[in-house]
């Protein structure tokens, strides 16, 4: 089953153009599949051309494809367009088969998106974990436990100034995610974070110590998913874990609100596999037409 993900709604597919297109001409729009062209005779989905140095911020291709032969036909004829590539397509979605059975080459694996199939219980959940992770993550929570610590969720019109917590503590993480949150894509996170997007909401996670932002997560929520898009904690409270268990008390959150998937999204980073995330690959699909 096709799941609609926010990455390639036409919300987003427009807030990309808003700040990340300079020429709206470069754009075309088959149904509801949007291609970028490229000055090398290039076409990718919009989203997906790398911005501001390098950065991706799409994490995801779209989920299904029809008349592949007639788009590519029309980009080629009326466009130029010699190479169209499919970025960061799902293993599990409609499009990646349909991509398959038309490729030229074989795909490239190109990242995975860990997820975790919610049991509903938060105890199943536990038990599901790998016994040197539940151990741990048990002694982690025993250690917050010896604080005056709390789990806040916002909306985006609840926020206020906790928006410019997340940020700070986004840049405080690592030296590449300062490098990353420049004050444009800060406006970027900031109108993302405020956009209306169909069956999706976007919301901000905070884990208080002593009343005090010591970790974030900005995530997408849907009925029956969770997104985990982008996080940050104060490297000072790392003795407490402070990162990993604000994604554990969410997942927490989830299984609660009876969520079947929490998707981590792309990326491997060693956490995703200590709470228990099982990869679904990501391929690149690359025809010459």
């Amino acid at each position: 089953m096709s799941i609609s993900y926010p990455f390639q709604t036409q919300e987003y597919r427009n807030l990309f153009k808003k700040h990340f297109v300079t020429d709206p001409e470069s754009c075309v729009l088959f149904e509801n599949i949007e291609y970028e062209l490229l000055p090398d005779n290039r076409a990718v989905l919009l989203g997906m051309k790398p911005v501001l140095g390098g950065q991706e911020i799409t994490d995801f291709g779209i989920e299904s494809i029809e008349n592949i032969e007639q788009i590519h036909k029309t980009l080629k004829e009326k466009y130029a367009v010699q190479t169209v590539q499919y970025d960061y397509i799902r293993e599990d979605a409609p499009a990646c088969q349909t991509l398959q059975s038309m490729a030229q080459r074989p795909p490239t694996q190109q990242e995975v998106s860990p997820i975790i199939t919610l049991p509903s219980t938060w105890v199943e959940y536990v038990e599901s974990l790998e016994r040197t992770d539940r151990k741990e993550l048990k002694r982690k929570f025993k250690r917050l436990e010896t604080t005056a610590h709390s789990l806040r969720l916002f909306k985006y019109s609840e926020s206020g100034k906790f928006f410019d917590n997340f940020v700070a503590l986004h840049k405080l993480s690592s030296g590449n995610k300062d490098i990353f949150m420049t004050n444009e894509m800060r406006i970027f996170f900031t109108d993302l974070y405020a956009l209306p997007i169909p069956e999706w909401e976007q919301k901000l996670a905070f884990l208080f110590i002593d009343n005090v932002p010591a970790a974030s997560v900005l995530f997408f929520e849907s009925k029956d998913r969770m997104l985990l898009y982008n996080s940050g904690y104060d490297p000072e409270q790392k003795y407490y874990s402070v990162g990993l268990l604000l994604i554990a008390q969410l997942i927490h959150h989830a299984i609660d609100n009876k969520k079947k998937v929490f998707d981590f999204l792309r990326g491997n980073e060693r956490y995703k596999y200590d709470l228990g995330g099982k990869d679904v690959k990501l391929y690149k699909f690359i025809f010459t037409l």
